[in-house]
Parts: C-alpha cells; structure tokens; sequence
C-alpha cells in the first residue's frame, strides 16, 4: 500500500519557492480548538470527543484550520512537525485541473473541447478520436483500468511502476466518451502530459512559474517522478510533495476565486467552471474538474486524497481544513468528510 512518506523512495524533480514568503497569522493560544472543538466518532457508543484526540486516533499526521488568514488550530502527529514534507495523494490532481485553466487562459490550449489526439498522435485511429479534455477532466473519457492491455494503469502498476511514459498509450477507451464517470488515475497523467506538450514544459516547472512562486510559498516542493532518467515523468495523479502549511496556500487561492493578493493567478471564470457540477453527459454531481463540490447548504468543495487528504473550503466562514493523514485500511472518506463539517459547524 502507498505509505506518506513513500516520496523518499522515488526521484524527484523540484520546485522552487521565491524570494519572498506569505504568512498566515497565528492564532490567539487561549482559543484551545484541540480541546473545545469536538466531534462524534463512528463507534456504535460514540460520544463526543475533542478533537486532539480524535486527530490521533483516526491516525492524523497534519491538520490546519485557517479562517480569515488565520491559523486557528494545527496538529500534528508526533512523527512530523509545521516543516515536515507530506505527500499528496490524489490531492495533486486539483492542481493539474488549475494549471489547465491558466494554460487554456494563456492560449497554450485552446479549450476544454480539444480533442486529446491533437496532442497525442500515438492515440490516432484507437478510439480516442471523440474524446476531449473535458473529458479527462471529468472522468468520463470511457478508459477503465481492467480492460487496458496488459492492466495497464492499475493503481498499483501505475504508482509504482517505472514506465509510465511508455506504458499510457497502451490504453484503450471501454465505454463512449462523455456517458459514463469512471474515476481514472489515466486520466490526470493524459492531462498532465498535454500540459507539457503544450507549454514545452515540465508539470513541476510550470506549477514552479505559475502557481509556486507566484503564490510565494514557504518552502520549495517536489514531484515524484516513475523514473530516475533527467527526463524523467511526474507522476500527475498523486505524488506532488509540500509542506501542510503550502497546500493551506492553494486552498487560499480557490477561496479567493483565483485572485492572490490583487493578482489574478487562475481566470475566475475557471473558478467559476470547476465549482459548477451537472449530472449531464455522464458527470456526477459532486465532483468536477478533480474537485469534490457540497454539500450544496455549504456551498463548500475541496480536493481528496487517499487516507483521508483535504484542502477543504467553505466559503461563507472564509474555512480552510487542510488535512493529511497516514496509511489507514479502514479509511472512510464519507466519515472523515462530516468530520470537517462538523469542525466548521463550531467555528
């Protein structure tokens, strides 16, 4: 299974902080959340417990609530402090999704209705001419694991596997395009590679240029790579490495509808798209453009990973969580999403 800290065992390419660093401000210490916040846990005789002890219990390696700019409460495992790296999981997958909406604003791309086999000639005459990136943003390209060519892109093949470059254009779409939601790691790496096909730059570089410095992170960051060549492939769909207070960041970003400090950073009208879910052509209704939406009285989304990963926004308290937890078979995403519910629902 994949472990938090399996970033040590891949190369990776880096990504540069800036000159300059955004700070969150602290919080006032006699707020005391860990020990006034409480939450309901999912055993048969639940009570309510505080939430320190329910962050260690449901084995919890870093937790952020930030309102207003503000760190309110932050936990973390005894294992790892506020300068230890975490591994995204899925999570990493928000970010292909906003560098699509700068590359498209940039003119790099032409838009969401671009067929994919403009970029990728080894998919002609394969199936692939109907699909689109909206598509693949979506999930609902008709790729399914099982019934790639050898299993290709199985989840364990494609996390550990060293010959991800190669190993993608052995796929073949299993059902039509834009009529079925098929969660699919392929879809993101397909994604990723168009940026790079577009913008003749590395995904690491170019969230490095548009996002990464711009957003003036904290420390540099890095991309788990499926190989140790120089030219090497990021693995798109997970593995972007970072510090818990630095994705607080990119939560801070879609918050702020894409505007950082008075710079517009990903078109609002991008914002605005992904945030908008439909159950048209196949979508589903919680989730788009690799963001998870509701519920709708929240009016709260947040990008998911695996073992209970969130950058969660509510915007009507201006509510950041982010979240990052350990390997957990009993992981349960719906449990541990009214969890942060339940947190903003005390703040």
């Amino acid at each position: 299974m994949p472990e938090s800290d399996d970033y040590k065992l891949f190369a990776s390419r880096k990504i540069q902080s800036g000159n300059t660093a955004f700070h969150f401000f602290k919080h006032d210490q006699n707020l005391n959340l860990g020990k006034n916040i409480e939450v309901d846990s999912r055993k048969i005789d639940a009570t309510a417990q505080p939430l320190n002890e329910f962050l260690k219990e449901y084995k919890t390696l870093s937790l952020l609530i930030i309102r207003n700019d503000t760190i309110l409460h932050e936990y973390y495992d005894q294992s790892i402090s506020d300068t230890s790296i975490v591994s995204s999981f899925s999570v990493a997958k928000a970010f292909i999704s906003a560098l699509l909406g700068i590359a498209i604003a940039e003119g790099r791309i032409q838009g969401t209705e671009t067929k994919i086999t403009q970029y990728f000639p080894e998919l002609q005459n394969q199936g692939f001419e109907a699909v689109t990136i909206d598509h693949l943003l979506d999930h609902t390209s008709g790729i399914h694991y099982k019934e790639n060519k050898n299993h290709v892109g199985g989840v364990q093949e494609f996390y550990w596997g060293k010959n991800l470059s190669q190993d993608i254009f052995n796929i073949r779409p299993y059902y039509v395009p834009g009529e079925r939601f098929e969660y699919s790691n392929i879809n993101t790496q397909l994604l990723a590679m168009i940026l790079k096909r577009a913008t003749g730059l590395s995904v690491s570089k170019y969230l490095e240029e548009k996002i990464w410095k711009p957003l003036e992170m904290e420390y540099p960051a890095s991309w788990s790579l499926s190989n140790n060549e120089a030219d090497g492939t990021e693995k798109a769909f997970c593995c972007l490495n970072a510090r818990t207070v630095d994705f607080a960041k990119f939560g801070r970003l879609y918050l702020n509808h894409g505007n950082w400090n008075g710079k517009q950073i990903i078109p609002e009208e991008w914002i605005d798209k992904t945030l908008h879910s439909s159950k048209e052509n196949g979508q589903r209704l919680t989730y788009h453009y690799n963001w998870g939406i509701g519920p709708k009285k929240y009016g709260s989304f947040y990008a998911i990973g695996l073992y209970g990963q969130f950058i969660y926004i509510y915007p009507e308290k201006k509510v950041i969580i982010v979240r990052f937890g350990k390997a957990d078979l009993n992981y349960n995403p719906p449990f541990l999403y009214h969890t942060l519910l339940q947190i903003c629902d005390q703040l």
